[in-house]
């Protein structure tokens, strides 16, 4: 229980000139029911005269997504879809308006609503993963904790949609690209198998079929391209460096492999060895935002402005709302002595995410110097 999440949640006793039926549904008076006080009221000085029904079912709601265990949550759902019958399509329009607006928080509140008032609500599941995906991306690196936590819930999330994910397939398809961003190649390969046997969805079948036929070629070598990741995830780029430049002598056409050495020579501060990588992964995967994105710092801090820019304004076009690329074209601007179109950068990240305190500390120094 997220006692937290609750703490505006109030409960009491039906009033005796409330009816005590709704429907089918006979009303049971020995059962406390949850209210929600509004933000900036508190429970105890609350007034019942204030009572409505939206504030009953917005109680229920709050305990079914943080208090899951509650004695009375059965009663809880079947209140509200007495009250309320066409509820959950409307909160799904709502989180899904949220969620395409950034407003990460709101989302999960109603996805959490969502699956506590329906518990084999497979689509709500995965659209709450989803939601942790989208979050995470937008979620600065200096967060650690944060990241951590919700790469751990989308962790745990898949594991668990999986066991039923014959019932909804595009679990596999979702499930598929996220083994695949974790580098587990042949996780993400027998996954588009299973969407592929299953699924429907013509788009999405060809991506699967795309993405099995990269994933083929990286397997069975899957850990010796593992541990050059792992390596070079913590900074041990030499080590990793002889592990990824080895697996490219047998398995030059996969671009991942270009991509993680050209990832090594970057950190080793080999920027031109960098780039002819880089070079090598674009030219076998074709337009793709990190590509760019790792080109741009390499031409960078080569000092080819101009270059640096093209790339990172393309990258851009793919994904407007991409804080890293946002966030590189105020360094570039930066670096470039335009200051107050570097400002305008770092307000843009502020503005998409208020806490990211790399961009907050630029726009400090800006501002202050």
């Amino acid at each position: 229980m997220n006692s937290e999440k609750l703490k505006q949640i109030l409960y009491i006793s039906i009033p005796e000139d409330m009816q005590h039926t709704l429907g089918s549904l006979q009303l049971n008076p020995s059962i406390l029911l949850p209210v929600e006080v509004p933000e900036g009221q508190s429970p105890d000085t609350w007034k019942l005269d204030n009572l409505s029904w939206e504030m009953i079912i917005s109680g229920m709601l709050k305990v079914l997504a943080y208090d899951r265990e509650h004695k009375d949550s059965d009663y809880f759902r079947e209140f509200i879809k007495a009250v309320r019958p066409e509820i959950a399509a409307e909160l799904t329009q709502s989180a899904v308006i949220k969620a395409q607006g950034a407003e990460y928080d709101l989302a999960e509140e109603i996805f959490l609503a969502l699956t506590g008032l329906d518990t084999s609500d497979l689509r709500s599941r995965l659209n709450l993963v989803l939601l942790y995906e989208n979050k995470l991306n937008a979620t600065a690196p200096d967060k650690e904790t944060e990241r951590m936590t919700l790469d751990r819930n989308i962790g745990e999330l898949y594991a668990s949609l999986l066991q039923e994910a014959e019932e909804l397939p595009d679990i596999y398809f979702n499930a598929a690209w996220y083994y695949y961003s974790r580098q587990d190649f042949k996780r993400a390969f027998e996954l588009c198998e299973s969407y592929l046997t299953l699924g429907e969805d013509d788009t999405k079948r060809s991506e699967a079929e795309k993405l099995m036929r990269e994933c083929a070629e990286l397997k069975d070598t899957n850990e010796n391209y593992r541990e050059a990741y792992r390596l070079i995830s913590e900074d041990k780029n030499e080590e990793g460096l002889q592990i990824i430049t080895d697996f490219l002598t047998d398995n030059p056409d996969v671009w991942n492999g270009w991509f993680l050495q050209g990832w090594a020579f970057r950190k080793l501060s080999r920027f031109e060895e960098g780039l002819e990588a880089f070079n090598k992964a674009a030219s076998l995967k074709g337009p793709h935002v990190d590509i760019l994105n790792e080109k741009a710092i390499c031409h960078l801090e080569l000092d080819r402005f101009e270059e640096s820019r093209a790339a990172l304004e393309e990258a851009l076009g793919m994904e407007p709302e991409n804080l890293k690329i946002i966030s590189n074209m105020g360094i570039l601007a930066l670096k470039e002595g335009k200051k107050e179109e570097a400002a305008g950068f770092f307000r843009t990240v502020l503005l998409i995410d208020p806490e990211d305190s790399m961009a907050a500390g630029y726009l400090d120094h800006i501002e202050n110097s």
